[in-house]
């Protein structure tokens, strides 16, 4: 009788084990975050870097902080290049790398290209919300990872670099580089 009982509890306790692996299995969502930042003027007479730094904003939740100092105003003329990296043995070229003219893409932004996804993330925390000219310092404020930044775009696992270069009339002048953990739970 005794072992018909423990029997019977051990039978209840795999299945509500089992069926809470299976409904959290299903809710089963990602968890990213920043993990590293660098920024780098290639010419100080047009840019300095007076803040590049992660900072913490709570248990888990990392911002981006960018301050740069604009010397040659107005800017009427950028083109940008991004790529995103993936670390397997080495940093290694991961889906996109796409150079476009930053004043046309801030002109048309479309909401479902990756360039999209990163300019609106961008936008959401700086004052480079607008089109050319740009007549001001840039400034970035606590910009946050989350999984909205990337929900059309699905990755898995890993550790990214995210690798931001500006040019100026066809001079690279600055280069942000930013790094991110994927984590699956």
């Amino acid at each position: 009788m005794l072992a018909e009982l423990v029997s019977v509890r051990l039978l209840f306790v795999l299945a509500a084990i089992v069926l809470c692996s299976i409904v959290v299995g299903e809710g089963r969502r990602s968890n990213s975050r920043f993990t590293n930042l660098m920024c780098e003027s290639h010419d100080e007479s047009f840019a300095k870097v007076s803040k590049c730094k992660l900072k913490l904003l709570a248990r888990g939740r990392v911002g981006i902080n960018i301050h740069l100092n604009m010397l040659k105003l107005p800017i009427t003329n950028v083109w940008m290049n991004w790529s995103i990296d993936r670390r397997y043995n080495g940093w290694r070229p991961f889906l996109y790398n796409v150079s476009k003219d930053f004043c046309q893409l801030m002109a048309n932004v479309n909401d479902l290209s990756f360039e999209g996804l990163v300019i609106n993330a961008i936008m959401s925390r700086s004052n480079v919300n607008h089109t050319c000219p740009y007549n001001h310092d840039v400034i970035m404020d606590n910009l946050e990872f989350t999984d909205d930044l990337l929900k059309t775009l699905p990755l898995p696992k890993g550790d990214y670099r995210i690798q931001l270069r500006f040019a100026t009339n066809k001079v690279w002048k600055l280069k942000v580089s930013v790094f991110f953990a994927r984590d699956e739970q």
